[in-house]
């Protein structure tokens, strides 16, 4: 089996039963990766396993953010590619059956997934972001400016699988974030330049740096913090990555 192009999960569906299935699948990834790497978040198993169930909704339908993921593909030809799906219009012949790749997406395994929110006030990011706000400080990077671009998104939450880590699933996630945010400027009359992505990650997490730096990121911004997370040592440094659009 072969991973499958990225997917936007969807906000709603008119099956109450099937969107159900899809917070549940949400939700038990999200707390299933901060057990296997909780050095690659900035939030914690113990902070979010007590979530009440509004919680993981308002996640999942909040307007601001969008979840994609990359699950374990059974079809024997695929689909088309991730870019294309992020940018086709109604008339392309390569758009495809969304309800089918979410259906695909309830019963198979995921294999990766990022969050990407915005767009946000550069003033209220932390606080709208899946963040613990002790362990998050974006810098000046974020502070208003003539020249400071209009949109700013934040990616988090990027996570792949032990078992499917060396297959640039990393790379493909942000390859479609990218394209999806770039699709959106553009539908809304900006221009280049219109849209900064930023993210964090630990600064000696070299294979995840590399991963956001073969997507064009580069670091702005570097800080220390106390860091309570399991198995990191007291002080950790971090690093803001970001990419103007």
């Amino acid at each position: 089996m072969q991973p499958s192009t990225p997917l936007i999960l969807p906000k709603s569906h008119p099956d109450p039963a099937k969107f159900q299935t899809l917070l549940n699948r949400y939700k038990s990834f999200r707390l299933s990766s901060l057990l296997l790497s909780p050095s690659c978040f900035g939030s914690t198993h113990a902070r979010e396993v007590v979530y009440p169930p509004e919680k993981w909704i308002s996640r999942l339908t909040d307007p601001l953010a969008t979840t994609i993921v990359i699950y374990k593909d059974a079809s024997p030809a695929g689909i088309p590619t991730s870019v294309d799906s992020a940018t086709s219009t109604a008339s392309s012949p390569f758009l495809t059956d969304k309800n089918s790749l979410l259906d695909n997406a309830l019963t198979a395994e995921w294999l990766a997934t990022l969050t990407i929110n915005g767009p946000l006030d550069p003033q209220t990011l932390t606080t709208s972001l899946h963040l613990d706000p002790t362990l998050v400080d974006f810098g000046p990077t974020h502070q208003t400016s003539p020249d400071a671009p209009l949109k700013q998104y934040v990616i988090n939450g990027m996570f792949v699988i032990p078992t499917a880590r060396g297959k640039h699933l990393g790379t493909k996630l942000l390859e479609y974030a990218k394209a999806h945010v770039a699709a959106k400027v553009r539908a809304q009359g900006q221009k280049k330049g219109g849209a900064r992505i930023s993210l964090i990650v630990d600064y000696d997490n070299e294979p995840a740096r590399k991963t956001y730096e073969r997507s064009e990121f580069e670091v702005v911004h570097r800080y220390w913090f106390k860091d309570y997370r399991v198995g990191r040592e007291s002080r950790t440094e971090a690093a803001v990555m970001v990419l103007d659009l």
